[in-house]
């Protein structure tokens, strides 16, 4: 058995337990509770804060339920009405989530996803004590993410043999990055090589006349 959390919001800490409760479908001798913060009524009603608790339950040995509840609890409360689907993968488990906005788990150029993706590894990661490697997709986004920043390679590339002039993309993540090296990595008169700072880094696209140099 594996030991994980949620934290629930209310007007008093039993309004906020009755809610974790009622989510989990669990009695109150299946959990353990924290308090986080205390109901407060503040100054004439101005300032009042809502109760928080973290609720501890143990879940079943098996990572794909603890995945699949942990991201539903978590979209659930960005107002969002997920299916999660789960799948172990050679390496690492996938999880497939369907949802009435979509555009809101991905967020700009995938940054929402990334976060959503990273946290979730690091939470069953210390549910199980071990890591736990954890993919994230939603309506096919990161093949088709995936096809439009080759595309994007190919056409830059493109340029550069006919101008023979250097080009810089934007800033990228590393693993927009990698797929852009990747994608070029054999391309004749083409090197491909990254400049400044996360999270600012960007790739050059280079013209190489005599050989290529490593892409990194």
């Amino acid at each position: 058995m594996s030991k994980v959390s949620i934290e629930k919001t209310g007007k008093t800490v039993d309004e906020a337990v009755q809610a974790a409760l009622l989510e989990l479908g669990l009695e109150l001798g299946d959990v353990e509770i924290e308090i986080v913060e205390e109901e407060s009524k503040g100054l004439l009603g101005i300032g009042r804060k809502e109760a928080r608790v973290r609720v501890f339950f143990s879940t079943e040995d098996d990572p794909k339920e603890t995945i699949k509840f942990f991201l539903e609890d978590v979209l659930s409360q960005m107002g969002l009405a997920p299916d999660v689907f789960v799948s172990e993968e050679e390496g690492f488990y996938k999880a497939d989530i369907n949802c009435n906005d979509s555009g809101l788990i991905i967020g700009r150029r995938g940054e929402v996803l990334q976060s959503l993706q990273f946290l979730t590894s690091q939470v069953v990661s210390r549910a199980y004590d071990t890591h736990v490697r954890v993919l994230i997709d939603t309506e096919n986004y990161r093949e088709r993410h995936k096809a439009y920043l080759e595309d994007l390679a190919k056409k830059t590339a493109e340029k550069v043999v006919k101008t023979k002039r250097d080009f810089m993309l934007d800033p990228m993540s590393s693993y927009e990055r990698r797929i852009i090296h990747t994608c070029l990595q054999n391309r004749d008169n083409i090197s491909t090589y990254s400049v400044g700072d996360e999270p600012n880094r960007k790739i050059v696209i280079s013209f190489e006349r005599n050989g290529k140099r490593s892409s990194y």
